[in-house]
């Protein structure tokens, strides 16, 4: 009995643990998929990249040229000087500097750095992973397992430029909506009307006049 009541206790953690397997399994068929998940595990805290190791290659020959590297090893270095450049964690408007990196190539190749300097309050995160940007269709799950505080996924894309800020309000995570840029596709288009307005009344200001 005692058995069966820890299990229900723990149930929903293995469920999102099962389906976050199955999820993480069809990152070895496509390049285009990709995980950023931090989470903590015996009171160090860690940040790990997934994806599929022809995601990882195309990268590094993209950034390094395609005769970068000939061993093993001298993947490993440019895919955590890829890593270095890439990647922004940012906690409490402080920036994270992130130690040497560990990467596991297989089909399924993994990049993970601890963060020892993880503060015990977080008030706002904001996270930027380019790592994968030069993939067309490339989309990065970010996953939030932190000891004390809710669990949050959001999707890195193209769309909004691969990077997320969260602010903690209420015991929830609150997605920060960027201000709106001046440049956006509206005012542009707005813009070129405007000159082309303009060009148009000049033009036939000054356009000689006929005899």
């Amino acid at each position: 009995m005692l058995n069966k009541l820890r299990f229900l206790k723990s149930k929903p953690l293995f469920i999102f643990l099962f389906f976050l397997g199955l999820s993480l399994k069809g990152l070895t068929h496509s390049p285009d998929l990709s995980s950023l998940m931090i989470y903590e595990q015996n009171g160090k805290h860690f940040l790990a990249v997934k994806s599929a190791l022809t995601a990882f290659e195309g990268e590094v020959e993209y950034n390094f040229g395609k005769n970068a590297y000939k061993t093993p090893e001298e993947f490993r270095q440019l895919v955590s000087k890829h890593f270095q450049t890439k990647c922004l964690l940012i906690i409490n408007n402080d920036t994270l500097k992130f130690g040497q990196p560990t990467v596991i190539l297989g089909h399924e190749t993994t990049i993970f750095v601890e963060l020892p300097n993880l503060t015990n309050k977080i008030n706002s995160l904001y996270l930027k992973n380019e790592m994968f940007a030069e993939l067309p269709q490339n989309l990065c799950e970010l996953i939030l397992m932190i000891k004390g505080y809710p669990q949050k996924q959001f999707i890195l894309k193209n769309d909004n430029l691969h990077a997320v800020k969260l602010l903690l309000e209420n015991g929830a995570w609150r997605i920060e909506e960027k201000t709106a840029s001046f440049l956006t596709a509206r005012n542009l288009l707005l813009g070129a009307l405007l000159f082309l307005a303009i060009f148009f009344i000049i033009r036939i200001r000054f356009s000689p006049k006929p005899l």
